[in-house]
């Protein structure tokens, strides 16, 4: 008598990439609050713990949903958290859409390793799961309904609510739609869809102005958001870019002439293609139109590119020979990119080595902490010193740029602006003096380094406060309390 059925467990390869993506995750998972705009998103979202309306209250430039997952993480570890549970769900998107185990892999490594900043919680990431969510609804043609192309545009517009460039996913889908038209009867039903579509992106975007208008702030909402992106942009550029001799054609609408090209032969020779070829090099060509808008080689920029390089990468290693080679010409055209613009990268198994001495009793805390910035030791000491000296809701004042403070020590600025740089290249010096002066904090951190200007602080800073000690050349000041 058989009284047990043995059952035979399979380890399928989507099962085999998920575990890899959440084990190379996993040292991520206690990391320091080192990294300057996980910093700024947590103490974003601590203020809307706390009751503050963004943009209005407490300020960064980008779109909101990042820094509501921030406000409900509340710390750096369940903000990690909250990216490997959403990386895996990418994962899974992704498979589901490629269905090709190296461009698979490669998805996985890419997203998750520090070599492009994987392990940091930056919006980049949390645009890839909506973005392919979308692909995923439209990828069968035969199978498209008005209500597919509706949820598509929701889960689009999601995106564009983390990340302004994301808009660029939802042009992929207009310019296939557009490329792919053969006769009469096809653009109409892609004129059609792309209502649909708009109709889809629409709303949450409209959601949220309602939101802001509702709470007299759809001005600052509009303004900071939106309008704001591209003036931060505007302000930018790579250093490298303007040491060459080309510099004059670096600009941003010379780098939109040269996408519109590309696209443009895409067009001419698009019956070379097949359907899903041609969506990728489409894809990839405007995500890297997206990654270099500001032209600053931010490792994390690149991430955006991730899906369609490594769909990419895996058509010209496995796929069929008609059209095998066709993507070859555009991912070259991501490496010219890459080293024109001078990316930077992360180290990989330093990291990985890091963690490994921290288990194993090789390194100290101090040690394994300052492997990721030599100033986390100050960071730390600092955010203690508030801690101990403040409430909560108290309010403290860093001139400087040290996010990294108010979030590990849950402390608020009393004006909107987190860093010195938020004020001065947001011409916030005026509105951060007045706020200082209306609602004077308790403390003041003067930090060393800071050599922007933020024109009658100091004398301000001496007249209303006292000198107390000095925390690894950070200045700490107290109020004078006048009789």
């Amino acid at each position: 008598m058989i009284l047990f059925h043995r059952e035979e467990i399979k380890i399928t390869p989507l099962t085999l990439l998920v575990l890899l993506g959440i084990a190379l995750r996993i040292p991520s998972l206690f990391e320091p609050y080192w990294y300057g705009d996980e910093a700024i998103y947590l103490t974003l979202g601590e203020g809307i713990r706390q009751g503050l309306l963004l943009y209005r209250d407490i300020f960064d430039h980008k779109p909101p949903l990042i820094y509501l997952l921030a406000a409900i993480a509340g710390s750096v570890f369940w903000f990690k958290f909250i990216l490997l549970v959403w990386n895996t769900v990418a994962i899974i998107l992704f498979w589901k859409l490629a269905k090709n185990f190296l461009a698979a892999l490669l998805f996985v490594l890419v997203t998750s390793l520090p070599l492009l900043e994987g392990n940091i919680a930056n919006a980049e990431l949390f645009i890839l799961g909506p973005t392919l969510g979308a692909y995923l609804l439209l990828s069968n043609q035969e199978k498209i309904t008005p209500k597919r192309v509706f949820l598509a545009g929701i889960l689009l517009s999601l995106s564009i609510l983390f990340k302004v460039p994301a808009v660029f996913d939802l042009f992929v889908v207009i310019v296939f739609w557009g490329v792919s038209v053969r006769s009469g009867a096809t653009f109409q039903r892609a004129f059609f869809n792309t209502l649909i579509l708009f109709a889809g992106v629409s709303m949450p975007i409209l959601i949220s102005m309602v939101y802001f208008a509702w709470h007299h702030a759809l001005g600052a909402y509009l303004t900071t958001a939106w309008s704001d992106n591209f003036t931060y942009i505007g302000r930018w550029g790579s250093a490298t870019a303007q040491k060459t001799p080309l510099f004059s054609l670096n600009g941003l609408p010379a780098r939109a002439l040269i996408t519109s090209l590309v696209l443009g032969l895409i067009f001419v020779f698009r019956k070379a293609f097949t359907p899903s070829t041609l969506f990728i090099v489409i894809w990839l060509t405007l995500s890297l139109f997206a990654s270099l808008i500001s032209a600053r080689p931010y490792p994390h920029y690149l991430i955006q590119v991730a899906p369609a390089l490594c769909l990419a990468i895996a058509v010209v290693y496995s796929g069929r020979l008609k059209v095998r080679f066709l993507p070859l010409p555009f991912i070259l055209l991501v490496l010219l990119a890459v080293i024109y613009y001078r990316f930077s990268y992360y180290p990989i198994l330093s990291y990985y080595q890091n963690f490994a001495q921290l288990l194993l009793g090789q390194k100290t805390k101090d040690q394994y902490i300052n492997y990721f910035d030599s100033r986390m030791s100050r960071v730390y000491k600092l955010s203690t010193a508030l801690q101990n000296r403040t409430s909560l809701k108290e309010r403290v004042f860093i001139w400087g740029t040290a996010p990294e403070v108010y979030a590990l020590s849950r402390r608020l600025p009393p004006t909107r602006y987190v860093t010195s740089f938020h004020i001065t290249d947001f011409g916030g010096g005026k509105e951060t003096l007045e706020a200082l002066s209306k609602n004077k904090p308790e403390y003041i951190v003067v930090l060393p380094e800071e050599d922007r200007s933020l024109p009658g602080f100091f004398s301000f800073l001496q007249n209303n406060y006292f000198y107390i000690k000095n925390i690894e050349g950070a200045q700490f000041w107290k109020l004078v309390k006048k009789s």
